[in-house]
């Protein structure tokens, strides 16, 4: 299978929700200058952010948000079912048997199928969401990044897998995200999700919207501590 890991999910938020959280954005009182990981950088991102998980009114939006998230990261984590086997060599109860057996490649099916969703959650969780507004022809993140990254007093960064964003607009000329290696622009479109890898293999850009304004959701999967993994 030749894959490039990054897939994108058409009309995955509802076209309601997308219009009225862009009004609830622009509404907000919360918002603040974007910044980078590391702190308010212009050269590299011009933004306006909201944290969503901060702020409790917020709440309602963050479960559409969340159960739509983990509905679509659940049909990624299915396709590349080795984010489930590779990164921690887990020792499971057989679901006919009994047995205690490692999960594999070979007899992942058997053990796991239908029981996906369980794994994920062992294995993963989701991060605060962000919104995020680019100005037309002023906004970008047009400085090529990954998410992975070290932290002076955090490790938090090093654990995200995956990165997965919304457009909550249509974008008709510039503001595509861009992936440098895989040589791939994708183009926003209301209620279209896009979920790819986290590290420097999946390195891309924000570039500037052209045509109007740009209104995205974006976040991490991220895996579990191992604190949480292995207590």
């Amino acid at each position: 299978m030749t894959t490039d890991f990054i897939e994108v999910y058409d009309d995955a938020l509802p076209a309601e929700f997308c219009e009225r959280f862009i009004q609830r954005f622009e509404q907000s009182p919360h918002k603040q200058q974007g910044r980078t990981g590391g702190g308010i950088d212009t050269e590299k991102k011009r933004s306006e952010d909201l944290y969503l998980n901060q702020h409790q009114e917020y709440a309602d939006d963050l479960r559409t948000i969340c159960d739509i998230t983990t509905r679509y990261a659940l049909d990624y984590f299915k396709k590349y079912h080795f984010a489930l086997i590779a990164p921690v060599a887990l020792k499971v109860k057989h679901p006919r048997t009994g047995e205690a057996v490692n999960l594999t490649h070979e007899n992942f099916d058997e053990v796991v199928a239908g029981n996906e969703q369980a794994y994920m959650q062992l294995l993963y969780r989701l991060g605060p969401i962000q919104a995020q507004k680019y100005l037309k022809n002023q906004g970008n993140y047009n400085y090529w990044h990954c998410e992975v990254f070290p932290e002076k007093n955090s490790v938090e960064a090093l654990h995200r897998s995956l990165l997965f964003m919304f457009y909550l607009n249509d974008v008709e000329e510039g503001g595509t995200t861009d992936f440098y290696y895989q040589q791939r622009s994708i183009k926003p479109r209301r209620g279209r999700m896009v979920i790819a890898p986290g590290y420097f293999t999946h390195t891309h850009r924000g570039t500037i919207p052209v045509s109007n304004d740009k209104y995205i959701l974006t976040s991490w999967i991220l895996m579990n501590s191992g604190q949480q993994l292995f207590g």
